[in-house]
């Protein structure tokens, strides 16, 4: 096996390609992807090359169906893990009895993301895949975490309608922590925001644990693809979450657009928040009052109840008066050449202004003379007319 590991994706629509390739960056894997269209093409390149991860269609539309693909990769490379990543107009699930035999995971689209992305991670670290996909989700503790800062709802707009035009996303939401839509930009009226709300409401719960864990100030961006639509969530601090809703045949493949855009937009709304955009209240820890020593108590409360000495104040320094220039003196001054002044010519100063003085000034300075038209012909400048003359007659 490569020093990477290496997963191949199956579908002549490409659909499992730009998912597990979201689906790497979104966890910040480091991975081979090889893509291929058909169940052939993938039992060949696994051959060649071998492979951690195999995520395939249910549909191929050749001659090796996806149940096949997925049969004889696990036979000819039983450590390879495979996942059957069906689409929705596919079987939901497999008969009790091929589920409980298939040495394969099947998924049917929409997938749970959380299940999903804990069997790629297994099936690229050579885990089960079977038992990552079954972990349930750790349950978030409800908590309180303070109020929910102000954002200035007119300067949030202006940042989100340049983020709407810049990915040509279908609709973008800004909403708090609690639930409440903030604003709201682009064709919102296709989507049940409360049911949308409600669900994302978790994930900024485990964005606010989380910020511990990692030891800084977390962000997070979640996508979801759907037949309907797709959706991106990046978390704007830790009380704000902002939605960017796509048509679910668009998303997937305008995921490097949004990541890059879409924290620009998020850096920009955190500057609104402020530092309130990373603060949480939490509640006092009570701790036992410590005991003290009678003596000590008795010996604070003297020094406390003393008065305090007048503090001395000091006059404000002046800062120094600057020394005046003074210069050396001129030795030898002739004063007479002053009274030569009166001897200039000053008439001469009137040329200055004149255009023709000027122009006669400018004809010597530059070495240009006037010359004849005989000078003209004799210097070649003009042909001789008398002998083209001659010559015609």
């Amino acid at each position: 096996m490569p020093s990477l590991p290496r997963v191949i994706t199956v579908d002549p629509t490409w659909t499992i390609a730009r998912i597990v390739r979201a689906a790497t960056d979104l966890l910040d894997l480091s991975v081979i992807q090889v893509d291929v269209p058909g169940g052939s093409e993938a039992l060949e390149e696994a051959r060649r090359g071998g492979a951690n991860l195999v995520v395939t269609a249910w549909e191929l539309y050749d001659d090796v169906r996806g149940l096949e693909l997925a049969l004889r990769v696990k036979q000819a490379s039983p450590s390879t893990a495979v996942i059957i990543l069906a689409d929705i107009n596919d079987p939901e699930s497999l008969d009790d009895e091929t589920q409980a035999e298939s040495p394969f995971l099947y998924m049917h689209r929409p997938v749970d993301l959380v299940r999903f992305l804990s069997a790629l991670v297994a099936g690229l670290k050579g885990e089960d895949i079977f038992q990552a996909a079954q972990s349930p989700a750790p349950a978030v503790p409800a908590v309180t975490h303070g109020p929910v800062p102000e954002i200035d709802a007119g300067n949030a707009r202006s940042i989100i309608d340049r983020l709407l035009a810049d990915v040509g996303a279908m609709a973008i939401i800004l909403a708090s922590r609690d639930g409440e839509t903030i604003l709201e930009r682009g064709a919102v009226g296709y989507l049940n925001r409360e049911q949308l709300m409600n669900a994302l409401r978790p994930m900024v719960t485990t964005t606010i644990e989380m910020s511990d864990l990692v030891g800084g100030q977390a962000s997070s961006l979640q996508f979801y693809d759907g037949d309907d639509k797709d959706v991106f969530v990046f978390s704007v601090g830790l009380h704000h979450f902002l939605c960017v809703v796509f048509d679910g045949q668009a998303g997937s493949r305008q995921f490097g657009l949004v990541n890059r855009y879409g924290r620009q937009a998020v850096q920009d709304l955190i500057a609104l928040l402020g530092a309130s955009a990373f603060v949480i209240e939490r509640a006092p820890r009570v701790e036992a009052p410590a005991r003290q020593d009678k003596k000590v108590a008795r010996k604070l409360k003297t020094v406390v109840d003393e008065p305090l000495e007048p503090i001395i104040e000091r006059p404000m320094a002046q800062a120094p008066e600057p020394e005046p220039l003074r210069l050396d003196p001129i030795k030898d001054l002739d004063f007479s050449i002053l009274d030569k002044l009166g001897a200039l010519d000053v008439s001469q100063a009137d040329d200055l202004f004149d255009p023709d003085k000027l122009a006669e000034l400018a004809n010597k300075g530059s070495g240009r003379k006037a010359v004849s038209f005989d000078e003209a012909m004799e210097l070649g400048v003009l042909p001789d007319i008398d002998n083209n003359s001659a010559k015609k007659g």
